[in-house]
């Protein structure tokens, strides 16, 4: 677990999970032999070296998606941060795939965010796609930011 902590959501932790479609890819047998095999929770994968070392950056990048923003991509989030792979010596896009939600905690708002999957992609946004700033996803989902109060508060701050 990561611990996510800003100014503007300090008071809503935010735990965070990786799983491993993080460092493996789809086993593909005409591609992958035995000693890249990766069995989780009965899912057959492939470990991937390029995933792996991108991987090894997500607790930094994670920090980072605090002051971002992420854009809905169907039932998951999808955050883009630009890393340096030493092998390749340039920058290409780096796709964070996650799910967010409140945590079960009923005595203080709190949220739980699972990072699905992270791959070298550039980000693929759907020109009409819902965005958020994270933090303020993070409030709403939370429990600290109601949808209806949330709608209130931005119409004041416009004015």
């Amino acid at each position: 677990m990561v611990p996510v902590k800003t100014e503007l959501i300090s008071h809503v932790p935010v735990s965070v999970a990786f799983g491993c479609h993080c460092f493996t890819e789809a086993f593909k047998p005409e591609l992958h032999r035995d000693h890249h095999r990766y069995v989780h929770n009965g899912e057959l994968r492939a470990f991937d070296i390029e995933r792996f070392q991108c991987s090894l950056q997500l607790p930094e990048l994670v920090l980072g998606i605090v002051g971002g923003r992420v854009y809905k991509a169907d039932r998951s989030y999808t955050y883009v941060a630009q890393i340096q792979l030493p092998p390749c010596g340039g920058s290409r896009g780096y796709s964070i795939f996650f799910s967010l939600d409140k945590a079960g905690n009923p005595g203080a708002p709190a949220a739980r965010m699972f990072v699905k999957s992270a791959y070298m992609k550039p980000l693929a946004v759907n020109k009409n796609a819902q965005s958020w700033r994270f933090a303020a996803l993070v409030g709403q989902i939370s429990g600290v930011y109601p949808p209806a109060e949330r709608t209130k508060q931005r119409k004041t701050a416009l004015r």
